[in-house]
């Protein structure tokens, strides 16, 4: 699982913290679907983990959950199910969970990078490998801006 996660979901525990028990009750299951669906794709049970993740994706996220931070938690959610469909070798079901998690909005952050990724791997299980290499490097670019933003705005390769 992305590292990031557990850590985003901890962040909206506590921005949550203030704003009613709604909130923070989808952050809590937010949290306890995405721990038990990383133990249950440790395991080796991907369709416990696809309950879990699709537990996490059904539920309405209320009022006081900034729209942003939905969208990240619900596009991580989705990587995670498409990964699992084309670990089985279902593309086909991995690009619609990747068109779902991109039609929740994109952003210059890990989130959209992982998605687009995922579907540049769907792509290419599917032999459409331009497509692919259009996805794989818009997903560097937006490593690199990333990355460029971390450093201060210097350029990578030493160019001011």
């Amino acid at each position: 699982m992305n590292r990031i996660f557990p850590a985003l979901l901890g962040l909206l525990a506590l921005l949550c913290g203030c704003e009613g028990e709604a909130p923070r009750a989808w952050v809590a299951a937010a949290r306890a679907d995405s721990a038990a669906a990383e133990t249950a794709a440790a395991a080796g049970d991907d369709e416990a983990a696809l309950r879990r993740l699709g537990a996490l994706l059904a539920r309405e996220v209320p009022a006081g959950v900034a729209e942003e931070d939905a969208r990240v938690v619900r596009q991580d959610a989705c990587d995670r199910v498409a990964r699992i469909h084309l670990a089985r070798g279902d593309a086909e079901r991995a690009m619609r969970f990747v068109r779902r998690g991109l039609e929740l909005g994109e952003g210059e952050d890990v989130f959209t990078a992982n998605l687009i990724i995922t579907r540049g791997r769907a792509h290419e299980a599917s032999g459409r490998d331009r497509d692919a290499a259009e996805d794989y490097a818009r997903a560097i670019a937006i490593q690199e801006a990333l990355l460029e933003r971390a450093l201060g705005g210097e350029r990578l390769g030493g160019e001011p």
